[in-house]
């Protein structure tokens, strides 16, 4: 694994293997001059379109595996633009949470979402009692007059 110099490292680098399984759908990057476009992103431009985001920066979907017991993943950001906003959409019900460096926890239930400023250390908490915990990870620079706190 590469070092990370001047970063912390990335969040589940501190968990055992068997702790740290994740699938990840890359919908939507555009960084600098990359832009890559999944051919599944169309189903997502109704939820898109609610959020009204000035420019998307990324979306991914994330699913996790059930656990014996609850894993957290790590504190992390998402991206390190200033000004960027992060929506979770919760996609299905399980006892699995995201839990923000404040101690505020949002539980995993379906067709839920928070929206908070990018720059808020949060993690992802496994479930125990679904087949997976899975949410859609949206980064996007918010609708304008409308910053997210």
């Amino acid at each position: 694994m590469g070092q990370h110099r001047g970063a912390a490292p990335p969040a589940g680098a501190h968990l055992a293997p068997e702790d740290n399984r994740q699938q990840v759908h890359g919908f939507y990057l555009h960084r600098g001059s990359l832009l890559h476009e999944s051919h599944y992103f169309p189903l997502l431009r109704p939820l898109i379109h609610k959020l009204q985001p000035t420019a998307l920066l990324r979306v991914k979907l994330n699913r996790t595996a059930r656990a014996s017991r609850p894993v957290e993943y790590g504190l992390h950001t998402d991206v390190r633009r200033p000004g960027a906003s992060t929506a979770i959409y919760y996609l299905n019900t399980n006892n699995g949470y995201t839990l923000f460096e404040d101690g505020q926890r949002v539980a995993s239930a379906a067709n839920r979402i928070v929206l908070f400023d990018a720059s808020v250390r949060h993690t992802g908490a496994s479930c125990t009692d679904a087949e997976y915990r899975m949410v859609l990870n949206i980064n996007m620079m918010p609708p304008a007059g409308r910053p997210v706190s």
